[in-house]
């Protein structure tokens, strides 16, 4: 999983996260943008080609449509990989969190946008 090591913003208590980790926190139900980009390269002992996927889990469980992933040709390969997705959190509190498959990686300049963009409808 990836590591979050700060907080731009943050305003109200629906979202939490703390520094230098890799859990989001959502505490009330509503429907949520999530945003994920991100810098990876292959570390030097990997073997090429190296594929690596990322994708966002919601209290452990994928969520569809959130992932991307990209296979290294070289060692000095790099690449920008990004996802979206608007989740419907009905049960709370949520964890959200992004995960890695495929092998060892370098990761930098990573960010993990959360907005609540409407509560759930009576």
């Amino acid at each position: 999983m990836l590591v979050f090591d700060r907080n731009a913003s943050q305003a109200g208590t629906d979202i939490t996260h703390d520094q230098n980790s890799s859990q989001i926190t959502l505490r009330t139900p509503g429907y949520y943008s999530v945003s994920f980009n991100g810098n990876l390269a292959p570390i030097s002992a990997s073997t090429l080609p190296l594929t690596i996927g990322l994708y966002l889990e919601q209290n452990s469980t994928p969520v569809a449509g959130a992932a991307a992933q990209h296979t290294f040709q070289n060692a000095t390969d790099s690449t920008n990989l990004a996802f979206s997705q608007i989740l419907d959190v009905t049960s709370v509190p949520a964890t959200l969190q992004v995960e890695a498959q495929g092998g060892d990686f370098a990761y930098s300049g990573i960010n993990l946008t959360v907005q609540k963009i409407s509560s759930q409808p009576s």
